[in-house]
Order: C-alpha cells, then structure tokens, then sequence
C-alpha cells in the first residue's frame, strides 16, 4: 500500500471514532488563546492527568511549550457555536467573546462547559507534526445536568 493510500484510509478510519468535544484554553503574557481539540485522554489516577496533543502550527502551542497552565473544557452538547469559533482561522480574542469565560489564578476557563479539568503542565513529548502536552489535574469543575458535545463520521453529534 502507498503512503498516500495510508493516509486516506487512516483518514477515514478515523472518522469511525466518536470524541468528546473539547476547548483547550490557556493565557501567557495577559493574552488568552483557545482552540477545539478531540485528541484529548486521561492519562493515569495516580496523580490524576491528563495529555492533550496539539499540532504544532497551532497558536496555543507556542503557549503550552512554554510552560504555561492549561483547562480542559469538556464541552456540553449546547456549545457546538464555541467549538466552531475556536476551531476556525480566526485566532485571539474573538474566540473569547462568550461572557461565560472565567478567570481562576493562572488559567482561564468556560463556566458553561460540561465540565473544566485544570492542569499544570509536567511533561511534553514531540512527534513529527504535534506535541504531546502532559498535564497534572490541579482541580476539576462538573456541570452533572449537561450532556457532552461529541464529533464523529465528520460532524458534531
């Protein structure tokens, strides 16, 4: 099999995985940066964390590798608008338009979302085109009435 072949199939296999929907939120240098990202998993209990991976021509990935803090925000099934504005090209500010973003110490995160995992960044692992970012959950907020935003075969479900 080509590796074009490879990529198209590993393309559409991927398609077949259903995802949580997830905002990654962090600020450094009093500006703030969001994006959507699926690739997304808890990673161990004990300490409790989680990894995130972020392509590295991402804007927020210039923030993470620096060091800074970041939120998981688990979106809720009402927040599919949030998650196109922080997955489109429009970067900055216009992606925090939302009053329902919230400043706690060193992070910034959204009040609305299903729930916020904050974390401390601890490891980060590059591979070709994205950096693992391993995080260490410093709190966690739920939002138990919500359902959660998921994406898969291409869409939002």
């Amino acid at each position: 099999m080509q590796d074009s072949d490879i990529k198209q199939n590993f393309l559409k296999s991927m398609r077949g995985i259903t995802s949580t929907v997830n905002v990654i939120s962090a600020s450094a240098n009093g500006q703030r940066h969001a994006m959507t990202a699926t690739s997304v998993t808890s990673l161990s209990l004990d300490p409790p964390s989680m990894l995130v991976c972020i392509n590295k021509d991402a804007s927020l990935h210039g923030i993470l590798s620096g060091g800074s803090n970041f939120c998981i925000n688990v979106l809720s099934s009402l927040q599919k608008e949030l998650a196109e504005v922080c997955s489109n090209s429009e970067e900055g500010e216009s992606r925090f338009l939302s009053k329902s973003w919230k400043d706690l110490d060193s992070y910034i995160f959204n009040e609305d979302a299903l729930s916020n995992i904050f974390c401390t960044l601890t490891n980060q692992i590059d591979h070709t085109s994205h950096t693992v970012f391993i995080g260490t959950v410093d709190r966690v907020i739920n939002n138990a009435d919500l359902k959660p935003l998921l994406y898969g075969s291409g869409g939002y479900l």
